[in-house]
């Protein structure tokens, strides 16, 4: 077997550990409701604050901003100006207590299933690499595969130290979904490059690309969350369930921001490196080609988050709508700004 069939045979294989790892995580979620539910209809409520600390020091949250969005600067939960946190929340990597057993076995299983599956994944990015001789980002398939790579290794990394078992079935769910497209839609056979992509910045540009993309992901499976958990504080339901176990919407609303910050970082040298690479191969920095259109408007979208997530007085749910919108760009320029023939231009990389 060669190694581009190896780097196949790996993809395969991830996607079925992945599958098992879904199906882990969701069995892992079914666990948390009975705790829920005991606490909240026999604890007292001292019991049910202490809890609710303590499942909020699970996320390692930054920057600060009040939950409702009012004009206050100050911040709701972990980190809160002149309050002293929960002894157990100094701890952002320990389990919290309310947790069962059984639901932490559960989520250190699927955990592992995760582990497992990314390991086979990156194997294969990296074997279809070794077999074309170049950075394995040539195309599409190539890209989609990298990036689901790349989103799988952060959030591992992220979920061993901060115990986000709970955030798994929405990544891991993506990125079989991602998988799936790529074998189904954007397969391409291991070649060679077009003549414009050899260069040393396609090592360079993409790979960043792709790491912001894996940080956009995260933060935006993060800000969803946010957004239903703060709907149920305020409205909380008869019938509590998982969403009741995740740290508070503070929490996670600082969560969502500190990873938005580090993609926008990342897509802030993307930008500024294509261009470059333009200069390179095209002699124009920029040409309103639609790749690089897009990812300016993808840019400025985060910029706004950036601002107003910033800005007193305004509401931090609808910074999060920026935030998601950005996301919604991001897909777009991977899809329909590579794919429709509208938008296709310079960039016509795709391999299809």
């Amino acid at each position: 077997m060669n190694l581009a069939a190896a780097a196949n045979a790996a993809l395969y294989s991830s996607m079925i550990v992945y599958t098992l790892a879904m199906l882990g995580f969701t069995w892992h979620l079914a666990a948390r409701v009975p705790q829920v539910t005991t606490a909240r209809a026999g604890a007292s409520a001292e019991t049910v604050r202490q809890s609710a600390d303590v499942r909020e020091s699970v996320l390692v949250g930054a920057g600060d901003g009040s939950s409702d969005g009012s004009s206050s600067g100050s911040s709701d939960g972990v980190g809160r100006a002149g309050t002293t946190s929960h002894p157990a929340s100094t701890d952002a990597g320990g389990p919290a207590p309310a947790e069962s057993l059984r639901s932490r076995q559960r989520g250190s299983i699927a955990l592992m299933l995760t582990y497992l599956a990314t390991a086979l994944l990156v194997a294969s990015v990296v074997m279809r690499g070794v077999a074309v001789s170049r950075p394995p980002w040539g195309n599409m398939f190539e890209f989609a595969t990298a990036a689901a790579a790349a989103v799988g290794a952060a959030y591992c990394l992220l979920a061993k130290r901060n115990r986000w078992e709970w955030l798994g079935v929405f990544i891991v769910t993506p990125v079989l979904l991602v998988l799936g497209l790529s074998l189904a839609v954007l397969y391409t056979e291991a070649g060679e490059l077009m003549p414009a992509l050899k260069s040393y910045w396609l090592g360079i540009h993409v790979s960043v690309a792709f790491l912001a993309v894996a940080f956009f992901t995260i933060a935006f499976a993060v800000g969803m969350l946010y957004l239903v958990r703060r709907r149920r504080e305020q409205k909380p339901p008869a019938r509590p369930n998982f969403i009741e176990s995740l740290p508070s919407s503070a929490a996670l609303e600082r969560t969502a921001y500190s990873l938005n910050m580090v993609g926008f970082i990342l897509w802030t040298f993307t930008l500024i490196a294509g261009a470059i690479w333009a200069k390179q191969a095209w002699g124009a920095y920029w040409q309103w080609d639609p790749k690089e259109v897009w990812t300016f408007v993808i840019w400025t979208v985060y910029a706004a988050y950036m601002h107003s997530r910033a800005t007193a007085g305004v509401d931090l749910r609808k910074s999060t709508y920026i935030a998601l919108a950005g996301f919604v760009c991001v897909i777009i320029n991977f899809t329909l700004v590579n794919l429709v023939s509208t938008f296709v231009g310079m960039h016509n990389y795709s391999g299809m």
